[in-house]
């Protein structure tokens, strides 16, 4: 089985080329954690809730996996959390990143950010997107993971992107 972690800044098309991905290989795919357990929150999140949806978005991971036949296609994983805890609170949690660490066994499709902005009530960041995108590879990079960037300004341009990595990927 080959794990896909599709991933990259706020508003690039991940959940979209996630669903895409998953309709293209017949495979099921893992939402993105943090838009289900976000709005059960009574209060704005904290320092510990990225923690635990780190932890939840593992777990979902470990949970969709038994559903696949080959590939594993997940919209977002612990990286993007390990950043977006170093933008909103300014520094890395160790227990973030050794689970990040510990999530070895994956490929990264990274969207770049050049497809405009849109609005949506849990994103935060819309003048930090290409800043993001390079913590994006730079950690992917420092750890010497396996990522390829998906860029375009129009959907049918991300979508040969992503096939033509794709064509590496399951090779």
């Amino acid at each position: 089985m080959i794990k896909i972690i599709i991933t990259g800044p706020e508003s690039t098309g991940k959940s979209t080329l996630t669903k895409s991905l998953s309709n293209y290989l017949k495979e099921p795919f893992v939402p993105e954690f943090a838009r289900y357990f976000i709005p059960t929150l009574t209060a704005s999140y904290t320092a510990l809730n990225l923690l635990d949806m780190a932890r939840g978005q593992l777990f979902w991971h470990q949970l969709y996996k038994s559903n696949v036949s080959k590939v594993l296609i997940c919209d977002t994983g612990v990286e993007a959390i390990d950043i977006w805890f170093q933008y909103r609170f300014g520094s890395i949690d160790p227990q973030i990143r050794d689970l990040f660490i510990a999530d070895e066994e994956c490929v990264y499709l990274v969207c770049k950010p050049d497809i405009p902005w849109e609005a949506d009530p849990l994103r935060e960041t819309p003048h930090l997107r290409p800043q993001i995108f390079d913590s994006f590879i730079s950690l992917l990079n420092q750890f010497g993971r396996k990522y390829y960037i998906v860029e375009g300004e129009q959907e049918v341009d991300r979508w040969r992107s992503t096939l033509n990595h794709l064509n590496k990927i399951l090779i």
